[in-house]
């Protein structure tokens, strides 16, 4: 009987991911997050952190048996004016860009594509500066060890 499969944990790949990359940690450090801005960063807002969430898109290994797809992830990145988030996100999407086959976090990261152009706006209720754009990536579905 085959070996149990672990699924793999996109958004935290791709956070270990983005907390890898030297041009981001002098911008947001350790304040890169999945799902939700932690409740205990809030005090400190508005200053620049990324926030990824997983979000819907068509799958496009769906009719087949293999174990990897591409996942559409909503990225926020937030800043201390407007024009500060739509730096950090010039600079999250160029190392989205960059991104090579990869083992991050235990997930199996491929390829990453832009799938819609960055917007601004502000987040609902706080009134933060924050930029947004979606990226499709291309992963493993399961967990996989550390290349």
């Amino acid at each position: 009987m085959p070996e149990a499969l672990e699924p793999a944990d996109l958004e935290a790949g791709v956070v270990a991911f983005l907390k890898s990359r030297a041009t981001l940690v002098p911008l947001v450090g350790e304040r890169v997050f999945a799902g939700e801005l932690p409740e205990n960063q809030a005090a400190a807002m508005p200053r620049k952190a990324i926030v990824l969430k997983s979000s819907g898109g068509v799958s496009i290994t769906g009719n087949s048996f293999v174990l990897q797809d591409a996942q559409r992830i909503d990225v926020f990145a937030f800043g201390e004016t407007p024009h500060e988030a739509a730096k950090l996100m010039r600079v999250i999407a160029l190392e989205l860009k960059l991104l090579r086959r990869s083992v991050h976090a235990g997930v199996l990261l491929q390829s990453a594509n832009t799938a819609s152009g960055a917007s601004g706006d502000r987040e609902p209720q706080v009134e933060w500066p924050r930029m947004f754009q979606s990226f499709q990536i291309f992963h493993a579905l399961t967990k996989v060890e550390q290349e």
